[in-house]
């Protein structure tokens, strides 16, 4: 019984995602795992992990347990793929969001979906896309919600938490790390100016301060 509830709540998600994509005319779905072949090069290419879109119901449970107010955040999504944590955050009411991904081709079917997404919703946050390595990511100003799906090696992700150091140092503000499927946790649990809210086998909310 345990295994068909599963298997039904994995079906029932999966045709929320496809009326997700329906709803706006895009296409979020989908696992790719060759990113070379998708253009990813660089000297992390090997740290790069691959795509897997964020599920509708683990986003809204990630933003629950944050209980932040979305318009009070710029969302910043590393390893940003087609774009759809992009287009929920957006749907969420966050004051901004940004997407970093390391494949063009990602980046320019992200770039597609920002677009027919704007003629449905032409009343949305402003959606930014930047292809290009995570860990040379200059962050953006303002308080951030900074969303991780396990999208590179640890290599990777130490520098980037440097780069969110650097950037409270040079301008102190609320932070929240969101880290889905949290494979390298450690390297964030011993970060000294975040706090762990929320640790499951799905996903680690973490504050600044």
């Amino acid at each position: 019984m345990r295994d068909l509830r599963r298997a039904l709540a994995s079906r029932y998600d999966r045709l929320r995602e496809a009326w997700f994509d329906r709803r706006f005319g895009i296409q979020t779905q989908g696992e790719e795992h060759d990113l070379a072949a998708l253009g990813a090069s660089g000297r992390h290419l090997a740290e790069a992990y691959g795509y897997e879109p964020v599920q509708l119901p683990v986003f809204r449970a990630i933003l629950r347990a944050a209980q932040v107010e979305p318009g009070e955040f710029v969302y910043v999504d590393f390893g940003s793929g087609k774009g759809r944590a992009l287009l929920l955050a957006a749907e969420h009411g966050f004051r901004r969001a940004v997407g970093v991904e390391l494949a063009p081709r990602l980046h320019e079917i992200a770039e597609r979906n920002a677009q027919a997404y704007r003629r449905r919703r032409p009343g949305a946050c402003p959606i930014e896309l930047h292809c290009g390595d995570a860990a040379d990511f200059a962050l953006p100003a303002g308080k951030l919600f900074l969303s991780f799906y396990n999208p590179f090696g640890e290599t990777v992700l130490r520098k980037v938490v440097a780069n969110i150091e650097d950037a409270l140092r040079a301008q102190p503000r609320e932070v929240v790390v969101a880290y889905r499927n949290p494979v390298h946790a450690a390297v964030l649990d011993a970060v000294p100016f975040l706090r762990a809210l929320v640790r499951n086998r799905t996903f680690v909310l973490y504050k600044s301060g």
